[in-house]
C-alpha cells in the first residue's frame, strides 16, 4: 500500500500556525489535508483537552510515539495513516468538539493546534471551494470574461444585514487607477507578499474572492475612480482592461 504520510503536510500546519490568517498558508495547508494523510487511531478515539472531547491526529511520527508513551490510552489503539478529512467526519458524526493535531505536554509546540469541529468544517470548505475553483480544468480554459480570478476586496458592513464593498488599486505612469485581479497563485503571490500593496491590504483585515470580471464590474459600488483591471500586475505579460474596453 503507497504512504500518503508526508512531512509537507507537517511543514504546511507549523507555517499556518505561525500565521493563520495568511490566505496563501491557508490555501497550502487545506490541499495539503487533502493531498497527505496523518497518523490516527483506526477507531473512533478521543482525550479530554482543556474541557473539550477531541480527536488527536498526527502529523509527525516522533510526536505519536512521544505520545503513546505518555497516554495509556493511545497504547491500546491501532495508529494508521488515514486522511484528515476522514477522521473529521468521523469527529462530526460522534459530535466530538474538534481535532488536536500533534498533542503534546512539552517540547516544540509549533506543529501544535487545536480545531474545533465547526470552524474546521468551515475553514476546509471555504478553501476547497478556491482550489476547486480556481483550478477547475473548465476554468483554465475559460475566456477572459468566463473565468474566475482570484480578486483582493475590502467588505464593509453598512445598514441591516447590508454591506458596501471597497477594492485595492494600482496605478501607472498616468496615475490611472486599477483594480488588481489574478488567473494564477504566483501572480498573486507576488502582489501578497509586496510591502507597498499585499502587506497593507493584510494588515486591513481585507478578503480575498473567487469572481468573475463582471462581478468586479456591476455593481459599480466601489470601482469609482478607476478606469480598468489590471490582470496579473507583476507579470511580464500582465493585462490593463479599460472599463469602455470591457463594454464592447
Amino acid at each position: 500500500m503507497t504512504s500518503n504520510f508526508n512531512k509537507e503536510l507537517d511543514l504546511a500546519l507549523r507555517t499556518f500556525i505561525q500565521e493563520p490568517d495568511n490566505f496563501l498558508d491557508s490555501l497550502t495547508l487545506v490541499n495539503s489535508l487533502h493531498s497527505f494523510t496523518v497518523l490516527a487511531s483506526d477507531q473512533p478515539y478521543a482525550i479530554a483537552l482543556e474541557g473539550q472531547k477531541v480527536t488527536p491526529v498526527f502529523t509527525d511520527k516522533s510526536d505519536l510515539e512521544t505520545f503513546r508513551k505518555q497516554q495509556a490510552s493511545a497504547r491500546q489503539q491501532n495508529w494508521v495513516e488515514r486522511p484528515s478529512l476522514e477522521v473529521l467526519e468521523e469527529v462530526i458524526n460522534y459530535q466530538l468538539d474538534g481535532m488536536v493535531y500533534n498533542v503534546k505536554r512539552s517540547g516544540d509546540f509549533g506543529n501544535t493546534t487545536v480545531f474545533k469541529t465547526s470552524e474546521l468544517v468551515a475553514f476546509v470548505t471555504t478553501y476547497t471551494n478556491v482550489i476547486n475553483t480556481l483550478f477547475d480544468e473548465d476554468n483554465q480554459k475559460a475566456g477572459l470574461m468566463e473565468r474566475y480570478y482570484l480578486v483582493p476586496v475590502f467588505i464593509h458592513p453598512s445598514g441591516h444585514d447590508g454591506f458596501e464593498r471597497t477594492f485595492p488599486t494600482m496605478s501607472q505612469a498616468e496615475h490611472q487607477s486599477y483594480i488588481p485581479l489574478f488567473s494564477n497563485l504566483a501572480s498573486f503571490a507576488k502582489w501578497y507578499s509586496n510591502p507597498e500593496f499585499g502587506i497593507p491590504f493584510r494588515k486591513a483585515q481585507g478578503a480575498i474572492l473567487t469572481w468573475k470580471i463582471d462581478d468586479v464590474r456591476f455593481p459599480q459600488s466601489g470601482t469609482e475612480g478607476t478606469v480598468g483591471l489590471a490582470l496579473d500586475p507583476f507579470d511580464e505579460e500582465h493585462q490593463l482592461l479599460k472599463w469602455e474596453a470591457l463594454d464592447n
